[in-house]
């Protein structure tokens, strides 16, 4: 993604691929967690088709939230998607 955003409506996705806290997913403009959730999945749908949620944890580092979505995609390769919430969560 090269730290340009992508647009999903009025939310943007910024940052990197998701695949670490450190390339985490940025989300920006969900006014609450219903609009960020939403969001999360359709950056995977978009990036890796169907997929199916395994596991999800929430995560605090250097003062940011993370949600740590392991999913399986629609190949059946397993994989981590990080995304940065700090923007919506508890909202």
């Amino acid at each position: 993604m090269n730290g340009s955003p992508l647009f999903a409506g009025p939310v943007q996705f910024a940052g990197g691929d998701g695949s670490s806290v450190a390339s985490a997913v940025v989300i920006r403009g969900a006014k609450h967690e219903e609009d960020g959730i939403a969001a999360e999945h359709r950056y995977l749908s978009q990036n890796f088709g169907s997929w199916f949620l395994k596991r999800q944890m929430l995560l605090n580092q250097k003062g940011r939230v993370y949600d740590r979505m392991e999913i399986t995609d629609q190949n059946g390769k397993q994989r981590a998607v990080f995304f940065d919430i700090t923007d919506f969560f508890s909202k």
